[in-house]
């Protein structure tokens, strides 16, 4: 049957819109739909999809609150997030909730695709940008890395990266290539088993991370 999706939003318009988009694909089918938070949660728990698609804003229970308890009760059903907003405290709290992706709604139609395969794959997705509000956000979060066995000069490079620069202007910072500092960033990928911007925006989230380090 392909990828199945619960599709939960309060405006039946909207959510007809996505049902119809993500039917278009081949290998994805909504098995039910729901207009609150309760019946979403219900409606997951019957269906056990491999993906909920949630409106932050529901009546009953909104989108954070039903992601909760479906994440403590099938924590292996992957969970987007849609939003108006672009608030960075609701997508910090839904991604420290288990929550893969969250996208704003203005964008829907060109990410939920998208999103729903990479949260398929137990992979992150974030809009653009929300990555670059979180990213901008986490300068006073810091935490150590040492269980990660990331070296200094590799924890710097995670550092740097989580704040946002480019290979180029980490070189910079640090007084080495950006070629070097292209191999550190393929070391702190592989030892933190992630391969792309939302997924290290995530980790940094969850583990709340400092952009900057302190220099050499």
């Amino acid at each position: 049957m392909g990828i199945r999706i619960i599709l939960a939003d309060d405006h039946v318009m909207f959510r007809e819109g996505m049902r119809a988009l993500l039917e278009r694909e081949e290998d994805m089918v909504v098995v039910a739909e729901a207009g609150d938070g309760v019946s979403v949660v219900e409606k997951t728990l019957e269906n056990m999809p491999d993906v909920v698609v949630l409106d932050l804003s529901m009546p009953g229970m909104n989108g954070t609150e039903a992601a909760s308890v479906i994440h403590q009760k099938a924590p292996g059903i992957g969970i987007i997030i849609l939003s108006m907003h672009s608030d960075r405290q609701y997508v910090i709290e839904a991604l420290k909730l288990g929550v893969k992706s969250f996208i704003l709604k203005e964008w829907a139609f060109q990410e939920l695709v998208t999103a729903v395969r990479c949260v398929f794959k137990d992979t992150s997705y974030l809009s653009p940008r929300l990555s670059d509000i979180i990213i901008s956000g986490l300068a006073d979060e810091g935490k150590p890395l040492g269980k990660y066995s990331l070296t200094p000069r590799e924890e710097q490079a995670y550092r740097l990266l989580v704040a946002g620069k480019n290979c180029k202007e980490i070189g910079y910072e640090l007084k080495i290539s950006s070629k070097t500092v292209e191999t550190y960033r393929l070391k702190v990928m592989k030892k933190l088993n992630i391969s792309n911007i939302a997924q290290l925006v995530n980790h940094a989230v969850q583990e709340g991370i400092v952009g900057r380090p302190e220099s050499f």
